[in-house]
């Protein structure tokens, strides 16, 4: 039931920019000064809530089919197995974390592999890994899907729009339009949570889905295994990434993370399991509790993986020059973050 409410609501989103479209058009017709300025708002309103596809990751580097065939090959094995759909491009970027999604106007189906998480797994969680987002492929999830989906991107982009972002020094004029844009951010703000609210329940489900798919090609183990990567390992990964010797730092990039990652002691790793079990962590407010997860997976009948992970060393040589594409646009990112 919630999930046809915030279809339903989606698509009253949908409705409002020929709304202020035809409003906008409506009062500037009329050729007065009230009645252009405010139709000037409505048609700004109509193009920022106008529906737009999923873009191309900022910042990702496109893998094709004859740049990375081996890696191809494992993730149209795992499609097969799944029975999902044909992936048409992947993408690798500097993300901790790894997505599906279909981009552009064409909704072209696109596997982001977030090269900084994929250094860290073994060959086995890698295939867990993709399995994951392939599963995702398959079963769907509303809040990435066409109706949803561009309803949701559209209303956050409306919600920038909107912030309150002045500042001292800003002058009188800019906080009486911060604020009114602030007021109209409001239910722009309760749209948001409301639609992810009545999604909640689907998401959490798609996630399980997606694990007991996961699972039954990649083994029940390196699914799990994976899961508590995200737990104890991958935060380091951030940490990392986000301090400021990658700015400065002249060394191998991923081999100072690889290392980085490598001397965690295993009591730290012990305690971070033990508080994302006490603090019910998760991926993201979209996602079940991890360990919720890894304790339905480890109860799956799935002892063994269904795809190989034998082509694991031909993949990591397709992904080196899109690897250091992406630790060059880090570092760059990083470098920029300090003079802001």
């Amino acid at each position: 039931m919630s999930r046809t409410t915030g279809y339903a609501l989606a698509f009253v989103v949908h409705l409002l920019a020929p709304a202020f479209l035809v409003t906008g058009i409506y009062l500037i017709a009329g050729l007065t000064v009230g009645g252009i300025l405010f139709g000037l708002v409505a048609l700004d309103l109509a193009w920022l809530l106008r529906p737009r596809p999923a873009p191309f990751p900022a910042s990702a580097v496109p893998l094709t089919r004859s740049d990375a065939p081996h890696l191809y090959a494992l993730i149209d094995g795992i499609g097969v197995a799944l029975a999902a759909p044909r992936t048409d491009l992947v993408a690798i970027s500097g993300e901790v974390n790894a997505s599906f999604r279909a981009y552009g106007r064409r909704r072209r189906r696109l596997v982001e592999i977030g090269y900084p998480l994929w250094l860290i797994l073994t060959p086995e969680e890698r295939v867990a890994l993709l399995a994951h987002e392939m599963a995702h492929s398959r079963n769907g999830d509303a809040r990435h899907g066409l109706v949803v989906g561009s309803a949701l991107r559209s209303l956050h982009e409306l919600r920038v729009v909107t912030r309150f972002g002045w500042r001292p020094g800003d002058g009188g004029s800019v906080l009486v339009t911060r604020c009114l844009l602030a007021l109209l951010g409001v239910p722009v703000r309760a749209l948001i949570f409301l639609l992810e609210l009545l999604l909640n329940h689907s998401s959490q489900q798609a996630e399980y889905r997606a694990d007991e798919m996961q699972a039954h090609v990649a083994g029940a183990a390196a699914t799990a295994s994976l899961l508590d990567v995200l737990s104890t390992r991958a935060p380091s990964v951030s940490d990392f990434l986000g301090s400021s010797a990658v700015a400065v730092g002249t060394w191998n990039l991923w081999a100072a993370l690889r290392s980085h990652v490598d001397a965690i002691p295993q009591a730290e790793l012990d305690q971070r399991r033990e508080a994302a079990r006490v603090e019910r962590t998760r991926v993201d407010t979209t996602h079940p509790p991890t360990h919720l997860r890894m304790r339905r997976v480890l109860a799956l009948p799935y002892p063994t993986p269904r795809i190989s992970a034998a082509a694991m060393e031909q993949i990591e040589a397709e992904l080196e020059q899109a690897a250091g594409r992406v630790a060059l646009s880090l570092r760059e990112n990083a470098q920029s973050a300090r003079y802001r």
